[in-house]
This record gives C-alpha cells, structure tokens and sequence, in this order.
C-alpha cells in the first residue's frame, strides 16, 4: 500500500513540477511569436538566440548548485533552530553570489568581442553581436543576486513566495521586452536592431525588479529570524566552516553545469564555423543558425521541462530510500521516472517534427521556410535527448555516484566537441544533431549500465513503454499525413487557415494517438489506472 501511494506521489509531483515549468516556457513561447515579427530577420533572430546561449552557460556555470546549496543550508539550521547562523548564511550567500556575479559578468565583458567574430561572418553582425553580449552581460551580475534571495526563500519553505518570484520576474521580463521593442521600432521608427537591443536588456531590467520585489519579502523574514537569534542558544557556526559547507555542497553541481551545458557553447560557437565550410549560402547560415538556436530552443524547451519536473519530484524520494536503504524502492521509482518521461517525451517531440512547417509558418518569422523546417525537424531529435538525459543524471547524482558521473559528461562533452565541426562540414546541420546524440548516447548507455550493476535497475519495462509509444506515434503519424493530403495544417495556405488546420489536425491526431496508447495498455501502466468497459 505503501509503495502505491509513493507511485502516486511521484506521478503527481512530477506532473505538478512539470505544469509549473510548462506555465515558464508557455509565456517564452508565446512572447516569441510577436517578437519575431518585431525583428523581422534571421540574421537578428540568430543574434539573439546565439547569445542567450552563451548567456545560459556562463550563469549556469557561475551559479549552478549554489542556490540549492543555500536552501539546503537554510533548511538545516532551521530545523536545528539556529537562527544565528540562518542570518549568516542570507549575508554570506548574497555577498558571495553578488562577487561571483561581477566575475562572471567580467569574464563575458572580456569575452565578447572574441566570441562576436567566431558567431558572425561580417564586421557589422560582429559589432552588433558584441554590443548584445555586453549588454546580456550585465544581467550575469544580477540574477545570481536574485537567485540568492530564492535559495534564502526556497529554504525557509515560503514556495508561494519563490513561486511568485519567478513569475514576477518573468512577465515583468516579457512585458518590457515587447513594450521596448514596440515603442522603439513602431514608436520612434528607429531600426529594428534597437529593438533587439531593448531585448536583451529586458533581462537585466526584470533580475532588478525581481531583487526588489523577494529582498521586500526577504526583510520580512530576517525581522522574525532576528527577534528569535536573540533567545537563542545554540552556538553560531563561524563563517569559514559554513562557506566551506556551501561550496562542497555545490560543486557537484557546478561541476555537472559546466560539462552538460556545454550545447549553449558548441552550438553558439563551433557550429557557426563548421556551418562556414559546408555548402550553406551566408543568408541559409542565418536561417539554420536563427531556426537552430531561437525557434528551436523554444519549441525543445516543451518536452525538455519534463526533466527538471520529474527529477524534483524523484530526488527527495531516492534520496530517503537511500538513507533508508530501500533498494526496491529505488528501483521502482527509477522505473516509474524513466518510463514517464520518455513516453511523454517521446510524443511531445514527435509532434514538433511533424508539425514543424506548419509551426514556423504560422508562428514565426523566416525568409526560408523549407530549410527552417528541416532544421526544426532534426532538433526535435536533439530534444528528445535533451528530455531524458538529464533525468538519468539527476538520478545518479541522488545516488551518489556523481564521480562516475562528471567522467562520463566530460568524455561526451569531448565527443561532441570533436565531432561537431567535421560532421556539420560533411552533412550540414543533421551532423550536429547527429553528434550531439552519440555524445548523449554515450552518457545514458553507461550511466544506465552503472545504475543497473549497482542497485539492479532493469529497464525492460521501459523497453517495453519504448516500442509501445513507438507504435502509437505510427498511427499518429499517419493520421496527420492522411490530413495533410486534405489539405490541413498546408503551409502553402495563409497564416489563419493553416493555423486553424493545424489545430484541428493537432487535435485529431492526438486523439488518435491516446485511443492507440489505451489500447496497448499505455497510459493505464504508467499512470495506474483501469478502463471500465460499458457492459
């Protein structure tokens, strides 16, 4: 009875996390649309995307774990009631964050020029490109500040609070984002490269109203926290000791950030160059770059959030199992985690890939259609990897096997380096994504033999949920191109219809989809349910 209502718990909070992240990336998503048609060029698109990336990795890299090592710090002296030392680490996490911050935002000052002349072919894309990552750059000093008060707020367990932190910040982010870019192109009819600019600044100015916002808050709390120090009367942890419990709890998970994020940097980088000597024209390079990482990071980002939804969810249940060394446990509930995700991850991506014309033609701006929804389909592929691959190393790092693990990561982070820029040379874009997924392949094959050998994790059920899905999808598939020959979801058509099409095709053949998983008994395994059958 025990195990069932665990099963259910994670389900549901895995699905619950999802939903949260879903509601992030909706708002992402649906920004980007007038946006695009605001920028009205690949060659901004690309800028923009390209150097998110590259923002994405240094923040990761300067950041990563140090939030969670906060709240975990938080949390502990909390229950310990030393509120002495929960007022030390707030003042020591902030002035650590705000130093690491200002490094980081140095760093990619330093950097950018460098980085604008191996992004860009001409003097004008490498002058603009520099401007963007100076501007981005300033933001690599606030959001850690930001991410500090949250790890102080996640720890105290006010989630209402760090919840509404996050959305705050980003629809403050959007709202400025489309109102500067607006007011500068419509408004002031001043070139739409300013509005790329009111773009990225867009960032920095949110990090701000959000510090404002949560440290209001924050003042709150450190008020109770300070009337309970003075009854105190446990013995406050010195500085030293406790900066050096905040580092050692996050550098597993900086170490993990700078090897497994290291896309943001091959695919802002080292694809430019190999695109460069393929057979793409300066204008297709544009279009593969912008459709790669703008419009292919957005519509990826759908299945990705499966990841950080269900391994939330999972790693405070791996981690009581193996303190309380239930093995059983583990085992289901890696199973459990594992064969979600790819089910959902699987469709999810599947339907960006059969749908992706009709997606770029209806919702965004390109110059080349064809070629954008080739690029579109083949990084689908590259989601789907995305999806699981980072669940397999949450799970391993819960486990305690994060030596095996950062060997691993760093031998695919090599793989990919290695092989992006002949591959991309030799078959165009599809050599990225095809070295993008032996790196992958490589981490999950051994990390899953590892989880295997050492806690007997089978994945013969999620073999079984593979070929299943499999299926499903084919009926799917055909469904949609039987539509498509009727002419529904036809980027040949205007805007309006094909995306009235496309919905109702959308519709059709998910439905299609879920009647064939119900059938192979899909759903019902993974989610524990029955069908009553009407008599």
């Amino acid at each position: 009875m025990k195990s069932s209502s665990t099963k259910k718990s994670l389900i549901v909070g895995g699905l619950v996390g999802t939903s949260g992240f879903l509601i992030a990336k909706a708002i992402g998503l649906v920004y980007s649309i007038p946006f695009s048609t605001i920028l009205g060029s690949d060659a901004y698109m690309s800028y923009y995307g390209t150097a998110y990336r590259i923002y994405s990795y240094i923040l990761n890299v300067f950041t990563a774990g140090f939030p969670f090592a906060i709240a975990t710090l938080v949390a502990k002296y909390s229950t310990l009631e030393n509120w002495k030392t929960v007022l030390q680490v707030r003042k020591l996490s902030l002035i650590f964050m705000a130093c690491v911050g200002f490094l980081g935002m140095i760093i990619m000052m330093l950097l950018s020029g460098l980085l604008a002349m191996l992004m860009t072919e001409t003097a004008d894309g490498a002058h603009v490109m520099t401007l963007v990552l100076c501007i981005l750059a300033v933001a690599i000093f606030l959001v850690p500040i930001l991410s500090s008060y949250r790890g102080f707020i996640q720890g105290r367990k006010e989630m209402e609070e760090y919840a509404f932190s996050q959305a705050f910040e980003q629809i403050f982010r959007v709202g400025f984002l489309l109102s500067a870019a607006c007011l500068l192109v419509y408004g002031f009819h001043m070139d739409r490269v300013w509005a790329l600019y009111g773009a990225v600044l867009s960032t920095s100015v949110a990090a701000l109203a959000g510090i404002i916002q949560i440290s209001k808050f924050s003042r709150k709390q450190e008020k109770m926290l300070s009337v309970m120090a003075k009854k105190q009367q446990v013995k406050t942890v010195p500085i030293r000791p406790l900066f050096k419990e905040l580092v050692i709890l996050a550098l597993p998970y900086m170490g993990s950030a700078i090897l497994g994020y290291s896309d943001d940097i091959y695919n802002s980088v080292l694809l430019p160059i190999g695109l460069r000597y393929s057979s793409y024209t300066p204008e297709q390079i544009d279009t593969v770059m912008s459709a790669a990482n703008y419009v292919g990071t957005k519509l990826t980002a759908i299945p990705m959030i499966l990841a950080p939804g269900f391994t939330a969810a999972i790693i405070p249940h791996l981690s009581s199992s193996l303190l309380e060394k239930k093995y059983k446990r583990i085992r289901k509930d890696i199973r459990e985690c594992m064969n979600i995700v790819l089910f959902m991850g699987l469709f999810l991506s599947f339907a960006i890939m059969i749908y992706a014309g009709p997606i770029f033609h209806t919702l965004f701006y390109t110059s080349d259609l064809p070629l954008s929804t080739d690029i579109i389909r083949w990084i689908s592929l590259e989601g789907l990897m995305g999806t699981i691959t980072p669940v397999v190393t949450s799970i391993m790092m819960a486990l305690s096997l994060q030596k095996s693990l950062l060997r691993r990561l760093a031998i695919g982070t090599v793989i990919k380096g290695v092989l992006i820029v002949p591959l991309t040379i030799w078959m165009g874009f599809p050599g990225t994504v095809l070295a993008t997924m032996v790196s992958y392949g490589y981490i999950l094959t051994f990390n899953t033999m590892e989880l295997s050998e050492k806690f007997g994790v089978s994945l013969k059920s999620t073999a079984q949920v593979f070929i299943k899905t499999m299926i499903s999808l084919c009926c799917m598939g055909l469904c949609a191109w039987l539509l498509s020959n009727l002419g529904l979801a036809n980027p040949a058509s205007s805007k309006l219809v094909c995306l009235g099409t496309m919905l109702v095709s959308g519709v059709v053949s998910t439905i299609v989809f879920l009647i064939a998983a119900l059938v192979l008994q899909l759903p019902q395994q993974l989610f524990h349910f029955r069908l009553k059958m009407p008599r």
